[in-house]
């Protein structure tokens, strides 16, 4: 048995890391079977001597091993490793050349918590138990995090991680790989270096997705088993190390672990509210939970296509040139778990007008829409407390109440019962019940909630500018 480390330089645009490592060749294999590699070279081809020659022993397929993989700390003196045959149950592995210990966790309690709980998100599809209490003679996989690289062995030097090859097609219990905390304090890499030492004595190889814990690269966020065919590689693609061009990891884990307690995923459409009236082009947002990875989110207006995300934020823009009258909203979504589900709003969505009266009773028109009045909720001239909740986009306040208002200019007519404020000084807003001439004073539009009182109107004119103009 061979192995191969893991640099401390694994994400070479990590800021954090100092040392860039060179383009890793293809790993030696031993002659009697076809290993795959177990860790990220420090230099191309880091080997070493056999490991002492294994006696005959069963081999199981994954599914048939612990589902437990413990995070050691190394504490209290719990990560004193002896030479031998690998066995976590005893702390034996066959890497270093004697007795050695690694030294605790050097980052204190929260960020050892931080650790373990970004391990978990990360494995948390999978029906895999992750722990921080020595299973004991249970069996268990296990990865030691702390010390430096050199107090498992001399020629570890520089390395940030470490694990026992595995022949192809097979898997060992009780197998310990080894993440040194001493030697980088990247809390993303220490993730991600962790999940991968774990990985590798599983069977995954290294992955040319940016986006996996298994690659070399950085992709800038935090990384996720993928469901998606990858090239096989450190910095460059190549075969893989057991027969096939490409690896999925999150198919692999799938098949081999089989899917976390399954809890029924959920999808809600955050904006619009059902019943809300709302302009061409209006904004969708969703919310989608899942445990698993999604294969696609779509949007839908009336049975016309509103955008498709794989990854949020869920952020859509209805048609522009929707019918006006009551209409359907629809989000729907599927999981790589094949589970396919949906959400549904009806909204009302504003006709056109011509010209002032020319809408339905109870309608006005203004900007060449139908828009509801203060009777109706959102309605121009309507309570509000937040530009979200009118139909135009625009809450504003007088200093005294706060009202859906709209842009208006000297060229623009406001409907019966509103007055265009402040129209001279280039925008101004149509104001419910105010008998004034367009260039009187006194409201203001804000630029989020009202809550903040706007008045002047020498303000108003300098803050038209952020407000959502009608299309």
């Amino acid at each position: 048995m061979r192995h191969a480390v893991l640099t401390t330089s694994i994400l070479v645009s990590l800021a954090t890391v100092a040392r860039a490592a060179p383009v890793p060749g293809p790993a030696e294999t031993s002659p009697a079977t076809t290993s795959r590699p177990a860790a990220l070279p420090a230099r191309p081809s880091v080997v070493w001597g056999q490991a002492p020659a294994r006696p005959p022993r069963d081999r199981a397929r994954l599914a048939a091993v612990s589902h437990t993989l413990y995070l050691n700390d190394c504490s209290n003196n719990r990560c004193r490793v002896s030479p031998g045959f690998d066995d976590s149950r005893t702390n034996r592995s066959s890497i270093p050349a004697g007795p050695v210990q690694l030294d605790a966790w050097p980052y204190g309690g929260p960020g050892w918590d931080a650790l373990v709980q970004c391990v978990r998100d990360t494995f948390a599809p999978f029906d895999l138990d992750i722990v921080t209490t020595d299973p004991g003679n249970t069996p268990h996989f296990e990865v030691m995090v702390g010390g430096f690289a050199t107090q498992l062995h001399p020629e570890l030097d520089g390395a940030g991680g470490v694990a026992p090859f595995v022949s192809c097609e097979t898997a060992e219990d009780n197998t310990i790989s080894f993440v040194f905390a001493a030697e980088v304090d990247n809390a993303n890499f220490l993730c991600h270096a962790v999940a991968q030492e774990a990985a590798h004595v599983w069977g995954l190889d290294h992955s040319r997705n940016a986006r996996d814990p298994m690659t070399y690269l950085d992709a800038g966020t935090r990384k996720v088993f993928q469901d998606s065919a990858d090239r096989c590689g450190e910095f460059e693609d190549r075969e893989c190390f057991c027969p096939g061009q490409t690896q999925n990891s999150w198919r692999f884990l799938l098949e081999a672990f089989g899917p976390a307690e399954l809890r029924a995923p959920t999808l809600t459409i955050e904006r619009p509210r059902a019943g809300q009236w709302v302009r061409p082009g209006f904004e969708i947002l969703a919310r989608v939970d899942t445990q698993f990875l999604l294969q696609s989110v779509d949007a839908d207006v009336a049975g016309t296509a509103a955008g498709s995300r794989t990854e949020g934020p869920f952020v859509f823009t209805a048609p522009t040139s929707l019918p006006g009258g009551a209409q359907t909203v629809t989000v729907s979504a599927t999981d790589t778990a094949e589970r396919a589900f949906e959400a549904s709003v009806s909204v009302q969505v504003t006709p056109a007008c011509a010209a002032d009266g020319a809408c339905d009773d109870g309608l006005l028109c203004l900007g060449g829409l139908c828009l509801p009045g203060a009777g109706v909720a959102g309605g121009l001239g309507a309570a509000c407390t937040d530009n979200l909740e009118c139909v135009t986009g625009s809450c504003g306040s007088d200093g005294v109440d706060n009202r859906c208002t709209d842009d208006c200019d000297e060229g623009a007519t406001c409907p019966t019962g509103f007055t265009c404020l402040g129209a001279t000084d280039g925008a101004g807003v149509c104001w419910p019940g105010v008998d004034a001439p367009a260039d009187s004073g006194g409201c203001a539009s804000t630029g989020a909630s009202s809550g903040l009182v706007l008045g002047g109107l020498g303000l108003l004119g300098l803050l038209a500018t952020r407000r959502r103009r009608r299309a």
